[in-house]
């Protein structure tokens, strides 16, 4: 079984810009009947046929504006304002690349997008001066009274250096109370001095 063509058609369409509707969209339409033998339709009539749809919807709609920068001269900064009132460095761009302004204009246009839209600069670090580990540590501004040894030694009932560690882990007691007990129990002579911890 031999399959025949159909017939070919081809199209060209172009958004409309101002004053139509926004979405607004052009279309020129040609169907091509196929050649008498069945074969498909010669490529370089099919190129012919779109140049020339290509030249009606020019004639039509306008040249597109992305094609069309020679076509006229570039904008003033006040009506590019007026136009497009630029807000964000992202939009322009996007008009550029779309085709709606060109690189002139594009960079008139950012000369007037405001200030705050611009991206901040990096903020820059800066070493400290000195080791971290060196700055002092804070501390309360109200520390507990330490309490004599003695008092410790009779309240918590401890007889070494390692029972004053256990009192300190369940914060019974202060680390100056800890450290003033160590004193204590190393002092020379004293009960902790030679015994093994």
């Amino acid at each position: 079984m031999t399959v025949r063509r159909r017939d070919v058609e081809l199209s060209v369409e172009r958004a409309v810009g101002p004053p139509a509707a926004p979405g607004t969209v052009a279309r020129l339409t040609v169907r091509l009947e196929p050649p008498a033998d069945g074969g498909p339709p010669d490529a370089a009539e099919l190129k012919s046929v779109l140049e020339e749809l290509v030249a009606e919807l020019d004639a039509v709609v306008g040249v597109p504006l992305a094609g069309a920068p020679a076509a006229r001269p570039d904008r003033e900064l006040e009506e590019l304002v007026e136009t497009y009132r630029p807000r964000q460095r992202e939009l322009v761009d996007l008009l550029l690349a779309d085709g709606e302004i060109t690189g002139t204009e594009h960079a008139r246009l950012l000369r007037a997008v405001p200030e705050t839209s611009r991206p901040a600069p990096a903020p820059r670090l800066v070493a400290p001066a000195g080791p971290i580990a060196a700055a002092p540590v804070a501390t309360d501004s109200s520390p507990t009274p330490v309490r004599p040894v003695e008092s410790l030694l009779a309240e918590y009932q401890i007889a070494s250096l390692r029972q004053a560690g256990a009192v300190r882990a369940r914060r019974q007691i202060s680390f100056a109370e800890y450290m003033a007990l160590k004193r204590h129990f190393e002092r020379p002579g004293g009960p902790d001095a030679a015994a093994p911890r």
